[in-house]
């Protein structure tokens, strides 16, 4: 998410050290059963495709962003892989927690056939996600909306086909078998603070959002999707930028109460969605929202300190100016929620995925992210992975 004023409580869910060797366990057993990852998104989860992109496409400031990634780790654009966070950010938690050492690579990145080896291949996956985008076409000047991420996944699909490397009977199975993850929307919020959109028009403009939303994961499905990971709208009114109009740095229950809605919607129609006409779909939300208001409410619990003020900016609240080379750093980053005016620090990522794994129903509903990568995923052309042939009833 880029440009927008953009777990548990009483069960230990946000004491994260205690779960660590359970994560760890559950991350080596399901790397046998997630191939590839394939992320469709926003700056929230972004690994660097807005670095390919020529202005006025945002691109994370590096140096800071990036300044907790581990020693030698190689960045597209000066060592921050185009994350905008201080370390890795929801896509890499989430790869770690299935097997992987970060996210898979950022699409635009693999401009050498060497690099695509692996893709066509159907292992490691993609990620297509730009900062800066949204569910909307019209969301993101100079970035790939998510509409043509899906266009991008489609291609990389018909380049496994023409490729050959794999089994045409293959593809399907390998992909039934992937994690797929979204995580777009808070973007197209921009359509109200910038006038496009009047507030009052708020309820039929976010249903539109939703609906929008659906019809690509439809897309998705009938490309070969069959595990999907969805990340729910964040507490938009408690973002820095958000509380500074506020009296006394408040959170904006007006703009809390727009990504509820959000929220609302996207359940019920995923369910309606799925009972209708993607009966095959395995799906998860993983709730944002909830894991960051209760950081927000609780944070002795989350171990963190600071639940309003960025690490990276300037001004009220370290809000007032966007995060920069010349900004001021919180030095005591891990005590944060907000990396910046927008988005969350590194440490709240990790806890906001423990909680899609390991928490409660308030944290991943129908299923958790850990019952989506467990096994048995569906196999879209109902095949034996053995025998390599369709199964035949």
């Amino acid at each position: 998410m880029e440009k927008r004023r953009w777990w548990s409580t009483a069960d230990g869910l946000l004491r994260v050290a205690v779960a660590v060797a359970v994560a760890a366990a559950s991350a080596a057993a399901a790397e046998r059963e997630v191939p590839a990852m394939y992320v469709f998104g926003d700056s929230l989860v972004d690994v660097g495709n807005n670095d390919f992109l020529p202005p006025p496409a945002p691109r994370a400031p590096e140096p800071p962003c990036g300044v907790d990634l581990p020693p030698g780790f190689a960045g597209f654009a000066g060592g921050g892989g185009g994350r905008f966070t201080n370390g890795f950010n929801l896509a890499d938690i989430i790869a770690q927690h299935v097997g992987f050492k970060m996210s898979p690579p950022a699409y635009l990145s693999l401009t050498t056939p060497g690099r695509r080896g692996d893709l066509r291949r159907g292992l490691v996956g993609v990620n297509y996600a730009s900062s800066g985008s949204g569910i909307l076409d019209f969301t993101g000047n100079g970035t790939i909306s998510l509409g043509e991420q899906v266009k991008l996944f489609a291609n990389t699909k018909a380049a496994m086909v023409a490729a050959g490397e794999v089994d045409g009977e293959r593809i399907n199975h390998l992909l039934s078998r992937s994690l797929f993850i979204t995580c777009t929307g808070g973007n197209d919020y921009d359509a109200f603070t910038d006038g496009i959109v009047p507030v009052s028009e708020a309820p039929a403009f976010i249903a539109h959002m939703v609906t929008t939303y659906i019809k690509h994961i439809k897309t998705l499905y009938k490309l070969g999707a069959r595990r999907l990971g969805i990340l729910d709208m964040l507490p938009l009114g408690c973002l820095p930028i958000s509380r500074l109009p506020m009296e006394n740095g408040s959170c904006s229950e007006e703009d809390n109460w727009q990504g509820r809605l959000f929220n609302r919607l996207i359940r019920r129609e995923m369910a309606a969605a799925v009972a209708g006409s993607m009966p095959d779909l395995k799906y998860s939300i993983g709730s944002i929202y909830h894991t960051f208001t209760d950081m927000t409410v609780n944070p002795d619990l989350a171990g963190l300190k600071e639940v309003a003020r960025a690490c990276c900016g300037d001004g009220k609240l370290n809000a007032e100016a966007d995060c920069s080379a010349n900004a001021k750093l919180c030095p005591d980053r891990d005590d944060y929620i907000f990396w910046d005016r927008v988005h969350g620090t590194q440490a709240a990522y990790h806890r906001c995925v423990h909680g899609f794994f390991h928490g409660s129903p308030r944290y991943a509903e129908p299923i958790s992210f850990t019952q989506l990568v467990t096994p048995p995923a569906v196999d879209l052309e109902h095949r034996s992975p053995r025998t390599n042939r369709t199964a035949r009833i």
